[in-house]
């Protein structure tokens, strides 16, 4: 917190002061025991303002069934509450409005004012929160700190606002980034100094990070706040954005839909049009409601297909980088590191309670000679085709891998010890019709030693074993003379 700049702005003559009047409904507005024969004797001392009270309540914003003539017949139809807070309203804006400094927007100030109040009143009233008249006059003074820093800084609070452009949310981080504080803090500061009721105080201070609010008047600030997003909705240059920003806050604050909020935006324009004549503030243009709310769905609509289409994309990405990673590049199989994390996986469900996995190790009998013999474009060639046979042969469950050099692994989730060995055999046959072709158009002979080894939850303690226990088994086939298949049978109980 800048406490010389809040210092410089509570103190600046170019501040207007509140009138008497000001000071009295305040004051009265706080006192506990407070009569409704007091408050419209304060209120009538000000003709100007009974007048203006008068022809709001009787307004359509408003929506009585019968003309109310006197601020006590307004008082006992309306209640203390929205009488005060109209008659708090008046004094404040009309003392603020007539304030000017260099270089700042006057007339789109008033203007998001007002689309702020009246969006914050229909949002509480949409979620039936009592204080809905202090929502009203929570939005309608929430950036009040920007109007006390224009006439404090003038020309150089000006330019800030200008490199903020219309997002009012960068504007917050603007100020932050180069004064320390910022509207939102001294709109606080100042509603304090003014004596404002704490119901006001709040909001006008967290309406950026309505989170930040005390617990009792978290759901006042989050209608002002998202009163604010509102009024960025009607003046922001792209509405898309913002329309998306409303619906995602609106539910997420206030538990609305999209159904229930967007119906809102329409009345809230209306109604914010009748509130400028009432309240008598310079705004410029409101537009049409329809045409915004019209090009703002159009921008989110864009704007959600170019996510998902990112979003896909980023997925596409992910998988290809996660395949990538998995997968040995000359073969396509999956390499090492997956196959190590895929058996461990699968033995830990067996040893749970599943019922069986198994194993085969592959070794491509003297693949060293077709290097040596032919080079190793056809050596790589005989990997590929090997690879290759492996997985068309092999179940879709099982996972085919590259275990290293001329070795391959498949496991076999979920396979018996019979069927583990009927499907070695078959892929061992196939392996040895398989043509493979040299460069120098030569068919060359492939085959392969197989062994096989099963896990039922007993006899390996740990998946090291049962690899081991694989090895030892393709071993045993190339001993016995090579392309044939071997099946671990131990003569201990456990692996040593």
């Amino acid at each position: 917190m800048n406490q010389e700049l809040l210092e410089k702005v509570l103190k600046s003559p170019r501040l207007p002061s509140l009138p008497t009047i000001a000071l009295e409904v305040i004051d009265l507005v706080q006192q506990q025991d407070v009569n409704i024969k007091q408050i419209a004797q304060t209120i009538q001392h000000d003709p100007a303002m009974s007048t203006k009270i008068l022809k709001t309540v009787n307004s359509s914003f408003y929506g009585q069934a019968h003309s109310i003539s006197t601020i006590s017949h307004a008082l006992v139809v309306l209640g203390l509450n929205s009488v005060k807070t109209l008659a708090l309203g008046f004094t404040l804006v009309n003392n603020l409005a007539g304030s000017e400094s260099e270089g700042f927007d006057h007339l789109s100030f008033w203007k998001r004012s007002l689309y702020s109040a009246v969006a914050a009143r229909a949002l509480a009233k949409q979620i039936n929160l009592v204080q809905q008249e202090e929502a009203f006059l929570g939005g309608l003074l929430q950036d009040l700190g920007m109007l006390a820093m224009a006439q404090t800084l003038g020309a150089d609070y000006a330019r800030l606002v200008d490199d903020a452009g219309s997002e009012h949310r960068r504007l917050w981080q603007v100020e932050q980034e180069h004064l320390d504080t910022d509207h939102a803090e001294i709109g606080g500061a100042l509603a304090e100094e003014w004596h404002l009721p704490p119901l006001l105080i709040g909001p006008v201070r967290h309406h950026e990070s309505p989170d930040d609010a005390p617990e009792e008047l978290l759901p006042l600030t989050r209608c002002v706040a998202l009163g604010g997003c509102v009024a960025t909705l009607f003046m922001a240059e792209e509405p898309g954005e913002a329309l998306g920003t409303y619906h995602a806050l609106a539910e997420q604050w206030l538990g609305l839909t999209a159904e229930q909020a967007e119906p809102l935006l329409k009345q809230i324009h209306k109604d914010s049009i009748e509130m400028k004549h009432l309240l008598d503030v310079p705004t410029d243009d409101f537009g049409n409601a329809d045409e915004i709310l019209a090009s703002a769905n159009e921008a989110l609509t864009h704007i959600s297909l170019q996510q998902q289409q990112q979003q896909t994309e980023l997925t596409q990405q992910n998988e290809q980088l996660v395949m990538e990673a998995n997968t040995d590049s000359l073969t396509g199989a999956a390499n090492r590191r997956h196959f190590n994390e895929f058996i461990a996986g699968e033995f830990e469900k067996v040893r749970q309670g599943g019922v069986s996995i198994s194993l085969l190790f592959f070794d491509a009998d003297h693949f060293k000679n077709f290097n040596d013999t032919y080079g190793h474009q056809t050596g790589d060639r005989v990997l590929v085709e090997l690879a290759s046979t492996i997985r068309r042969t092999m179940p879709e469950t099982a996972l085919v891998s590259r275990y290293g050099g001329e070795e391959f692994a498949v496991v076999l989730p979920r396979t018996d010890r019979m069927t583990a060995a009927r499907l070695a055999e078959q892929v061992r046959q196939e392996i040895a019709n398989m043509p493979v072709e040299s460069d120098e158009g030569e068919i060359l002979q492939v085959t392969s030693s197989i062994g096989v080894a099963t896990y039922e939850g007993e006899l390996f303690e740990k998946v090291e074993q049962f690899i081991k226990a694989a090895d030892q088994a393709v071993y045993t086939a190339k001993s016995s003379g090579r392309n044939c298949v071997r099946i671990f049978a131990p003569k201990a109980k456990k692996v040593a």
